[in-house]
């Protein structure tokens, strides 16, 4: 059966499944029957930007080109949603910052304290982590603060380091922190000062790719919120397990408020701070 209702290019169950499943392996997001549409309608504007007349041979350009794995990476940036902002569901950076890294830099006989945010889309979350390490003197001393952050998708990464956000960025932050760390531009937007890019790294990087991921350094704690949900079980236990290698021993794993690990591994454990619920590596 042929769909011609939410695209101007036909296609078939089948086409979609294919390009479906091609995504699941290279990236394990799963794309639900309930976001077919949507996903097609996105998808399409690639294909006849390629000069491609049919899904079909999209497909068999993007599975079997040589060099497709750029391609793969072109599409990341057609599926992914880059919704986010500053300072969202701060309590869980702020258990970090008040919290967890007084105790890390009693315990830890290192110059640095590593904090990696996975899935960082582009840069708030990581911006915010480091905005935040600034206000509590983090940035310069003994037990400094780095924060590594990556992004599947390379239009995210570009858009993250150059720093650049318009209001709908700043829904939740206080006019404060955009006087101290930002300077406004004539087009209405506002690009970060360079000290708070200081202690970042951006970089594009595949939660998949496993051995991309042995280059990392081993991290005190993780952000990775909001992301987990767009896996199937099979992908959400890779990438956990994945977590639990990159972590330090009792490191900490940061989720969203509607994702858990409660009866899906061992690996980590529910720990109760102040304001907030973090996953804890077993030792």
């Amino acid at each position: 059966m042929q769909f011609h209702i939410t695209t101007q290019l036909p296609y078939t169950q089948d086409d979609f499944k294919l390009i479906r499943d091609a995504i699941y392996e290279y990236s394990g997001i799963h794309i639900s029957h309930d976001y077919q549409g949507i996903f097609m309608r996105r998808l399409e504007r690639r294909v006849t930007a390629l000069g491609m007349e049919s899904f079909h041979e999209y497909y068999y350009h993007l599975k079997y080109t040589q060099g497709n794995q750029d391609e793969f990476r072109n599409l990341m940036d057609v599926i992914t949603i880059k919704e986010t902002y500053f300072f969202r569901e701060v309590d869980q950076m702020k258990t970090l910052i008040n919290e967890i890294i007084p105790v890390l830099q009693q315990e830890k006989q290192r110059e640095t304290i590593k904090i990696w945010s996975a899935g960082c889309a582009t840069g708030e979350e990581a911006y915010t982590l480091a905005m935040l390490c600034i206000e509590k003197g983090l940035h310069v001393g003994s037990s400094r603060v780095e924060i590594f952050a990556n992004d599947i998708s390379q239009e995210a990464i570009h858009k993250a380091k150059q720093g650049v956000y318009r209001q709908t960025s700043f829904r939740t932050t206080d006019s404060s922190y955009l006087t101290r760390f930002f300077i406004p531009q004539p087009d209405g937007s506002y690009k970060i000062h360079d000290d708070v890019k200081e202690p970042l790294k951006f970089f594009c990087i595949n939660l998949q790719d496993k051995n991309r991921l042995t280059f990392l350094p081993m991290f005190d704690a993780i952000f990775c919120r909001n992301l987990i949900i767009y896996f199937n079980d099979e992908s959400k236990q890779k990438v956990i397990d994945s977590f639990y290698q990159k972590l330090l021993p009792k490191g900490y794993l940061f989720l969203g408020h509607s994702e858990s690990l409660i009866n899906f591994t061992h690996l980590f454990k529910l720990q109760h701070f102040q304001h907030s619920l973090v996953y804890q590596r077993s030792a």
